[in-house]
């Protein structure tokens, strides 16, 4: 792999060879591992703006998810499991960059693929973040958010990507900041959104977490809710694991991209949260 290139100063970037996929990364800075897992664009440009301030005090490695961007698929793909496969990419980045815990931070998408993560490499983890996941099996009205879900994926199929953003932000994050910058237009479709949409946008909510293993965690586990997420659906199941836990969750600024839009208010917060919880 090629970790001298590097496009962006301090950003060293690299291909990890992993069974069914080239894993494009970056990483930057010194100190503890971070790792930052994107949400459904499945790009890590999204992280760069928080990444320049949070690599002053961790190893940031962020990366594009398999599919994704600069991330390439290589042969067959277990589509059936693809969740415990994004699961195991994260945890060979993790262990290709340290032998201790690390730290990992993940949103929306790629919260869901956080929790998967901890279910299946705990002892990989010193604390996980993870940023607002649509977990449909910590809804009361779970049947309810299945159908709405098939539906958006249904109007994808039937109209396109944007009409589909649309009505997602119109039952998922309305009256948002965030919302808004999320709608779809009239451009034409992004492979990224294409995949996601295929093999993500319904099979990921609908994970059947381990939730006896999340809980045996949940020391590891710091939930993390914008402050202008509180009243739409991304902020209730992690909510409400929270409250089945006894913990805490972590408020942080704007809403389902509040790390995007607001990165150094965002990057505040979030190691103020590590700091008191004896993270760091």
């Amino acid at each position: 792999m090629d970790t001298n290139k590097q496009p962006i100063e301090g950003v060293k970037t690299g291909i990890l060879k992993v069974s069914g996929a080239e894993l494009y990364y970056e990483t930057k800075g010194e100190g503890p591992v971070l790792l930052m897992i994107p949400g459904a664009n499945g790009d890590h440009f999204i992280f760069t703006p928080i990444r320049e301030i949070l690599s002053k005090t961790f190893t940031v490695v962020t990366y594009d998810r398999r599919g994704f961007s600069g991330s390439k698929l290589i042969g067959e793909q277990d589509y059936s499991h693809r969740i415990d496969t994004d699961a195991n990419d994260a945890a060979s980045l993790i262990k290709l960059f340290t032998t201790e815990p690390a730290f990992v931070f993940a949103s929306s998408s790629g919260a869901l693929v956080s929790l998967q993560l901890m279910t299946l490499h705990p002892e990989i983890i010193k604390a996980l973040i993870p940023h607002e996941p649509t977990a449909l099996k910590y809804l009361p009205d779970v049947d309810k958010w299945k159908a709405t879900v098939q539906e958006i994926y249904d109007i994808y199929t039937k109209e396109g990507e944007g009409p589909a953003k649309n009505k997602f932000v119109d039952d998922l994050i309305s009256g948002t900041q965030d919302g808004e910058l999320m709608r779809g237009g009239k451009g034409s479709e992004t492979p990224n959104t294409k995949y996601w949409f295929q093999h993500e946008m319904r099979q990921y909510p609908s994970t059947d977490f381990d939730t006896g293993k999340l809980e045996e965690n949940k020391d590891k586990i710091l939930f993390c809710v914008g402050r202008d997420s509180v009243h739409t659906m991304p902020a209730w199941p992690v909510t409400n694991l929270a409250k089945q836990f006894g913990t805490e969750v972590l408020s942080v600024p704007g809403g389902h991209l509040g790390y995007a839009l607001h990165p150094a208010d965002f990057a505040k917060d979030f190691i103020e949260g590590l700091q008191r919880r004896g993270k760091i």
